[in-house]
C-alpha cells in the first residue's frame, strides 16, 4: 500500500484565502461537474485546458478492509494486477497497444479502502484512455494464463514484504496499533490466505464489488464536461446498478494501555515506529496533528532532525507522519537505528513529543511549519494526475469535493494553543 508517512494532505482547486471560512466555500470547486448516473455511478469532471494532457482515473470503493469472508487474501490487490490483461473485447496487448499509441501511461494502485486505475494520456487520447478503463472495469475476463503467472508474481512480493527490514516493521506497526480492525492485516494479504484462492473467487469478488453504484470515474485536464460524461454514460448503459449492502467494520475498541512489539532479526540496522491513534480524517483535530507531524519530523528543519539526528546523533532517519484515511487513522514517528542506540533514540525522540506538550511552539517555528504543508500541497497540484487523485480522495473520504480546501483553511487557522491541546490529548502512554 502505499507509504504512511506522507500526511493525508489535498491537491485540488487553488488554495482557500486566509479570510475565507471554509463553511464559506462551494460544495464544488469552479470547474468541477459532478453527475451521478441512474445506475449510481458518479462521474468527476475537472476542465484545465492550460495544457494538452488528461488523466483519467477508475476508483474502486474496495480494498483489503472490504473482502468479507477472505480478509487477509488481498483479493483487490489481485484484480490491480489483473484487469489490464484482457477484457471480453480486447486481449491484455491491445489494451497495451492502444495506450502506447496514444502516448499514454497507465497503472494502479490498491490501498485499505481502494483500488484506483489511472491512465494519463495526451488530450488526443482521452477517448480511448476512457474507453479502455470503462472497459476493464465491466468486462475483465481475468485469463487464466495471465492469473496464474500474476498469482505468483504477488507471492514474490510477499516474500519481499518479509525479506525487506522497512516493509517489515511497518506491517508489524499496524498489527500492533489494530487488534480488531482489518487495518490491522496487510494490503497485499497473507500466504496461507491467498493460496486457497481459486480463479471463481476472485471473479466472484469482481463481478461484487465492481458494480456501477460502487465505482466512480475522475477526469482532469483538456476535456469537453458533456463529451466525457456521454462517453460514460454511453459505455454503462447496459450496466444495472446492483444490490450493495453496507459494509461495516468492527470498531477499534479504546486502548488502555500502552502496546509493544520488539522482533529481533539478522538485520544490520533497527527500524522502529510509534503511533498513536487519532480520529478520522474529517475530524477538525486532524489539521492540527498534520501541522504537530510537520513540525516534529518533516525535513531539515523539523525537531527530530535537528535534535535528534544532528545533535544527538542517535538516529540515520527519523521522521513524523500521520495516516488519516476515512477512518480513524494514526499519527506516528519512525526511525533507523544502529542497534545499540535504540534505546538512546527512542527516549530522545519521545522526549520531543514531551515538549511540544510542555512548551507553546514559537509563532515564527508554526507559520514556518504551516507554509511548508501548503507548499507541499501546491506542488503535487501541478499535473492533472495530481488533481484528479485529490478530487478522487475527497470525494472517497468526505463525499465533498471541496474538501481539500476545507483542511487547508483549518490548517492556516491552526494556533500555538491548538498544538499543545492536540498533543497532550492524543500522545498519551495509554
Amino acid at each position: 500500500f502505499p507509504p504512511f508517512r506522507v500526511s493525508f494532505s489535498f491537491m485540488i482547486g487553488t488554495a482557500a484565502s486566509d479570510t475565507t471560512p471554509a463553511t464559506e466555500l462551494a460544495s464544488i470547486p469552479p470547474g468541477v461537474t459532478l453527475t451521478t448516473l441512474e445506475n449510481g455511478l458518479t462521474i468527476i469532471v475537472r476542465e484545465d485546458h492550460t495544457a494538452p494532457v488528461v488523466s483519467a482515473q477508475a476508483w474502486c470503493m474496495a480494498g483489503s478492509i472490504h473482502e468479507g469472508k477472505w480478509l487477509g487474501a488481498g483479493l483487490s490487490h489481485v484484480l490491480e494486477h489483473m484487469l489490464f490483461k484482457g477484457t471480453a473485447t480486447r486481449p491484455g496487448s491491445r489494451i497495451d497497444q492502444e495506450i502506447q499509441e496514444a502516448g499514454g501511461y497507465v497503472n494502479a494502485y490498491t490501498s485499505f479502502d481502494r483500488t484506483v486505475y489511472h491512465i494519463d494520456v495526451p488530450n488526443t487520447g482521452a477517448r480511448v484512455a476512457i474507453d479502455i478503463l470503462c472497459d476493464i472495469m465491466q468486462n475483465a475476463t481475468l485469463p487464466a494464463d495471465e492469473l496464474a503467472q500474476e498469482l505468483d508474481v504477488i507471492r514474490r512480493e510477499m516474500d519481499m514484504n518479509v525479506d525487506d527490514p522497512g516493509r517489515r516493521a511497518s506491517r508489524r506497526l499496524f498489527e500492533t496499533a489494530y487488534t480488531r480492525s482489518p487495518y490491522r492485516f496487510t494490503v497485499i494479504g497473507y500466504p496461507d490466505i491467498f493460496n486457497e484462492l481459486k480463479p471463481a473467487d476472485i471473479t466472484a469478488y469482481y463481478r461484487e464489488k465492481y458494480s456501477p453504484n460502487n465505482v466512480f470515474y475522475v477526469v482532469t485536464g483538456d476535456v469537453l464536461t458533456g463529451d466525457v460524461v456521454a462517453q460514460i454514460r454511453a459505455a454503462y448503459e447496459k450496466n444495472k446498478t446492483r444490490p450493495f449492502p453496507p459494509v461495516v467494520l468492527p470498531e477499534e475498541p479504546k486502548q488502555t494501555a500502552a502496546r509493544e512489539i520488539v522482533e529481533e532479526a539478522p538485520i544490520e540496522l533497527g527500524h522502529f515506529h510509534f503511533a498513536w491513534h487519532i480520529p478520522d480524517v474529517r475530524h477538525p483535530d486532524v489539521p492540527v496533528i498534520d501541522v504537530l507531524a510537520v513540525l516534529l519530523g518533516h525535513g531539515r528543519s523539523s525537531r527530530l532532525f535537528r535534535e535528534v539526528r544532528e545533535k544527538l546523533g542517535v538516529v540515520h532517519h527519523a521522521d513524523a507522519w500521520t495516516y488519516s484515511p476515512g477512518n480513524p487513522g494514526l499519527f506516528g514517528m519512525s526511525a533507523v537505528v544502529d542497534a545499540d542506540k535504540f534505546v538512546a533514540a527512542r527516549e530522545a525522540m519521545l522526549a520531543e513529543v514531551e515538549k511540544m506538550k510542555a512548551e507553546p511552539v514559537p509563532a515564527v517555528e508554526l507559520g514556518k511549519a504551516v507554509k511548508q504543508f501548503i507548499s507541499g500541497t501546491l506542488s503535487a497540484r501541478k499535473t492533472m494526475q495530481g488533481q484528479a487523485q485529490d478530487l478522487g480522495a475527497s470525494w472517497l473520504a468526505a463525499n465533498d469535493l471541496n474538501f481539500s480546501e476545507r483542511y487547508l483553511a483549518a490548517v492556516k487557522r491552526v494556533t500555538s494553543a491548538d498544538l499543545q491541546r492536540a498533543a497532550r490529548q492524543y500522545l498519551t502512554a495509554e
